[in-house]
């Protein structure tokens, strides 16, 4: 008997609807437009689509899981059935939807606005107000005068991280750049250590153009920078960027150079990225065109920094405790970004395998490497409930050449 299909990597979620317990799935690569409820007996069958088991074991691993109860073929056979219909398995259909957004991804003239009416308000009017609310929670008074090299900003929702968002782009906003370099996570991943956008970032207040003399730069360079594009479609790590740069710069004439970064892990393991060819070669293509620009560049990077608790699979409840070790542990790792030290950075987090689950590494890791010498202000720290247990951490950074005469 043949294996069933194997599920796609999507993340399931426990959540209440009308006092009913569902569970929602989250897919990081976008083929699922909207959320999807799942029954919690379907989830649990569709979490046993392993690309191995074929009917008989599934039925059999079902019924040892719900105390000898009978999951019948045909049931089996109408659920896996449902499932591809909805693209949540990895089959031909999943992969002619894929297919189907790629290419109308690649004929699109620019990057659509995809958080739009999801996760941010794609009423122009609405959304220019939330965002000055976050602008309108930093203390201006608290910020250095002098203009940011670049500056760290969460990518966490505006209703969570708002604050941050309003620290970071308040310093940012006395920068004089007109071109914007923009690293953020490809949470999605992507086959390639780092993934350029070649086209305008578009939101529902305008489009921001990209720099085209320098992409066209970077492309020539290293063509790889491409073969990752996808993966900016359904990712929100810019996206938010896009936004709020779109909102401080209060309409200044600005371009970007959109990046997303993979988990570096999974080409350098605990070993510094320095070693690894791929890696390396794009962060000095990165810092030698960015410094060429330096007078009217800065860089934004968009990350978020721990996602712990029983939602990112650790076994403590998110309370007051799990909180603070937490922080303990964001602000070892923010010692090393403070001082601009990239490969302390990176061995404090990657060294330990990363137990909070900081996605913050990668695109921090590149942007300090670029920046160097580089030392950062914390301007704000924060943590966020998730809704289905547990807590997101972000940092507001901002980011500035060293005093004159000090070393490193």
């Amino acid at each position: 008997m043949s294996s069933l299909p194997r599920l796609r990597p999507v993340e399931f979620v426990p959540v209440r609807v009308s006092g009913r317990s569902v569970v929602a799935v989250r897919d990081p690569e976008g083929l699922l437009e909207d959320t999807l409820l799942l029954p919690v007996e379907v989830a649990e069958l569709a979490l046993l689509l392993d690309g191995k088991r074929d009917a008989v074991d599934v039925q059999v691993e079902y019924a040892r899981r719900h105390r000898g109860a009978l999951l019948f073929t045909s049931d089996l056979t109408r659920i896996v059935e449902e499932l591809d219909r909805w693209g949540l398995l990895d089959t031909d259909r999943a992969r002619a939807r894929r297919q189907a957004l790629e290419e109308a991804f690649r004929r699109a003239p620019e990057r659509p606005p995809y958080f739009a009416g999801k996760s941010y308000p794609d009423d122009p009017a609405r959304l220019r107000a939330q965002v000055e609310d976050c602008l309108h929670a930093a203390d201006a008074s608290r910020i250095p005068t002098r203009p940011p090299r670049g500056v760290v900003a969460p990518h966490v929702d505006f209703e969570r991280g708002g604050t941050g968002y309003g620290w970071a782009y308040t310093a940012l906003a006395r920068s004089p750049a007109t071109t914007f370099l923009l690293l953020g996570v490809a949470h999605g991943g992507a086959p390639v250590p780092f993934a350029l956008c070649t086209k305008p970032y578009r939101t529902p207040l305008g489009t921001l153009p990209v720099d085209r003399a320098w992409v066209d730069e970077l492309v020539r360079a290293a063509p790889e920078l491409t073969q990752g594009e996808l993966a900016h479609r359904a990712e929100h790590s810019l996206e938010f960027q896009a936004v709020f740069l779109q909102v401080a710069l209060k309409g200044r004439p600005v371009s970007v150079v959109p990046i997303l970064c993979s988990a570096f892990e999974q080409w350098a393991g605990r070993r510094s990225p320095r070693q690894v060819p791929e890696v390396e070669r794009v962060v000095q293509l990165l810092r030698r065109t960015f410094w060429e620009r330096a007078d009217g560049a800065a860089l934004v990077a968009g990350v978020d920094f721990s996602h712990v608790g029983p939602r990112f699979g650790d076994p403590e409840p998110p309370d007051s405790a799990l909180a603070l070790r937490t922080s303990a542990g964001d602000h070892r790792a923010l010692e090393h970004v403070l001082r601009g030290d990239a490969e302390a950075f990176w061995s404090e987090v990657a060294s330990v395998g990363n137990p909070q689950r900081i996605d913050a590494l990668s695109a921090l890791y590149a942007a300090l490497r670029i920046l160097e010498p580089v030392h950062g202000q914390l301007l704000h720290y924060g943590q966020a409930p998730d809704s289905v247990g547990g807590i997101v951490s972000f940092a507001a950074i901002a980011l500035y050449d060293p005093p004159a005469g000090a070393s490193g």
